[in-house]
């Protein structure tokens, strides 16, 4: 993700899933995120992290949601 190696982690993003054919999708950005997040041990993503998902695609917004939500709790 060139734009989070340039600019780091946004205080807040609006996420979709499906990012269009050929890409990854809005999931493989939070797995990539909590990635980078775990191996800067919890000072990545910002504290004051928001975000919503405006996703039509239930399934991946449920996962983004999910990972995202278990993560950041967990983080605390």
């Amino acid at each position: 993700m060139k734009i989070f190696d340039k600019y780091g982690c946004p205080s807040y993003i609006s996420f979709d899933h499906d990012l269009g054919a050929n890409s990854k999708t809005g999931f493989d950005i939070v797995k990539d995120m909590v990635e980078r997040d775990l191996n800067k041990r919890g000072r990545w993503i910002p504290k004051n992290f928001t975000y919503d998902v405006h996703s039509a695609n239930p399934v991946g917004k449920k996962n983004i949601i999910g990972l995202l939500d278990n993560y950041l709790e967990k983080r605390k």
